[in-house]
């Protein structure tokens, strides 16, 4: 037990009957797939995974509901592996692109040598997530992806410093807008 459970700080268990009658905010994002045609797979109550076009590449969102945190977190994780000797340029990179974020962040998993984009929404309290809430979250998260994606390429294979490759990144994804 923390300082926040013993201070009452949190709601008592006396509210859980009300999330338990509360909407599961990840059907808004299944009919978002739907409407927008997306792939996507309804793994179970508490996670989705969709595919979303970008300019580069599809990427691959996770998204997860935690009904005791009352939390949807989102995961973009860019596929392939990180040649041996990069790390330390991928971790400066991301680095340089959470500095031009205004919402979530990239992480360099060691563990699984993997770029990962993390956000995350809080509905404490019983709040609904709405359509535009979901809307946006994927949106900052496409955002992110589409400057970080070519921007990795570009040190992993072309061996480009991490300056180097965000602004050749942002030149070329201005010039594909």
């Amino acid at each position: 037990m923390n300082i926040a459970d013993t201070r009452c700080v949190r709601p008592n268990p006396g509210l859980h009957t009300s999330n338990a009658m509360r909407a599961n905010p990840l059907d808004v994002f299944e009919r978002i797939a739907l409407a927008e045609h997306y792939d996507f797979e309804r793994v179970n109550e508490q996670e989705i995974h969709l595919s979303v076009p970008g300019h580069w590449t599809d990427h691959d969102i996770s998204l997860t509901w935690n009904a005791s945190t009352e939390a949807v977190q989102l995961f973009l994780i860019f596929e392939g592996r990180i040649p041996g000797g990069r790390t330390d340029d991928i971790c400066r990179l991301m680095s340089l692109i959470n500095e031009r974020l205004a919402a979530g962040h990239f992480d360099f998993w060691n563990k699984n040598m993997a770029l990962v984009y993390r956000n995350a929404l809080s509905l404490r309290g019983g709040a609904t997530l709405r359509t535009e809430q979901a809307l946006d979250l994927v949106a900052l998260a496409l955002d992110a992806a589409e400057r970080g994606y070519p921007a990795s390429q570009y040190v992993i294979w072309a061996g480009k410093s991490p300056e180097d490759a965000l602004t050749a990144a942002l030149v070329d994804l201005a010039a594909g807008a």
